[in-house]
């Protein structure tokens, strides 16, 4: 028979038991604290990053759209309105209107490439006139779009 040893449980070791117990109770309380706000802080940081790359594209924006207010202002937008929207001329000049079939001009239009269309402006608005006056010219001529060059 092997012989068995008991031991015996004084107060002495019973604190001590708890005083272990304690202590890896509150250093497992503080692992898992220090997981959860570093977590939060991981979040925000993502966050912050976020808000400062919106920030920029808004301040980017902000600085198209003054320079398109200032030169909508300007005496050259005005002269341009005049003459490409409005068609006004300039005494001494000539107005020449391309007037073109319209069933034929929305075909060949659909085949004129995006890189010659027009873009939009900084709140996303389109100009009226969707093909340039010199395009209207190469349609009148050669019923083709341009050539790709590049």
């Amino acid at each position: 028979m092997a012989r068995q040893t008991r031991r015996i449980c004084t107060p002495q070791s019973v604190l001590m038991y708890i005083v272990v117990v304690a202590i890896v109770a509150v250093s497992l309380f503080l692992m898992v604290d220090f997981g959860v706000r570093a977590a939060a802080l991981f979040r925000a940081t993502q966050e912050l990053r976020q808000l400062q790359a919106e920030t920029e594209r808004q301040l980017l924006i902000q600085e198209r759209l003054r320079a398109r207010l200032q030169y909508v202002q300007s005496s050259a937008y005005v002269e341009e309105v005049a003459q490409t929207r409005l068609k006004w001329t300039r005494p001494g000049e000539t107005l020449v209107v391309v007037v073109n079939a319209p069933a034929p001009e929305t075909a060949v239009r659909e085949q004129i490439p995006v890189s010659s269309a027009p873009h939009p402006d900084a709140a996303g608005n389109t100009s009226p006139a969707a093909v340039p006056l010199w395009m209207e010219w190469w349609l009148l001529f050669f019923k083709s779009p341009p050539p790709e060059i590049f």
